[in-house]
């Protein structure tokens, strides 16, 4: 899963139909200085993470659907209203919830908590900073983001 910040006009346009959205990702070049929010297979333990925490944070349904399967967007009203969420929720409140017993046993995704153990725990709180710092650089520009999954 990765977000890619957008301009709220771009995803407006791109979200239409499919030939819209399928131009914009033909010609679409992130920009260089923007922070990358790719989460690499991280997304189900933070999911997990967010929820087990209560934090109201939804990475699967506050995005509209794409045309083109295998992406959302998030207008910059969701950005901003997630980006305030998660500056909220600093990841040691996440980590309360860290349970790698539990998150095998139910499936998340990797399937890595209990052989991995703290490495596991690092690599969450990596890819949160990451996930913080992209919502945040979106909603200080008034952006919308792009997210992808597979």
């Amino acid at each position: 899963m990765s977000f890619t910040r957008v301009s709220a006009a771009d995803l407006e346009l791109a979200m239409k139909h499919k030939d819209c959205a399928e131009e914009f990702l033909d010609g679409f070049t992130p920009l260089e200085t923007d922070p990358d929010g790719y989460l690499d297979k991280s997304w189900a333990g933070l999911k997990y993470l967010l929820e087990a925490a209560d934090t109201g944070i939804d990475l699967f349904f506050t995005a509209t659907p794409f045309p083109i399967e295998g992406y959302s967007g998030w207008d910059p009203a969701d950005v901003a209203h997630t980006a305030e969420l998660l500056s909220k929720t600093p990841f040691d409140k996440l980590a309360e919830h860290y349970d790698p017993v539990e998150m095998d046993t139910i499936g998340v995704y990797p399937r890595i908590w209990i052989r991995d153990g703290n490495d596991s725990l690092s690599y969450l709180r990596d890819n949160y900073a990451s996930l913080v710092e992209v919502f945040v650089h979106a909603a200080r520009h008034r952006s919308g983001l792009l997210q992808s999954f597979g």
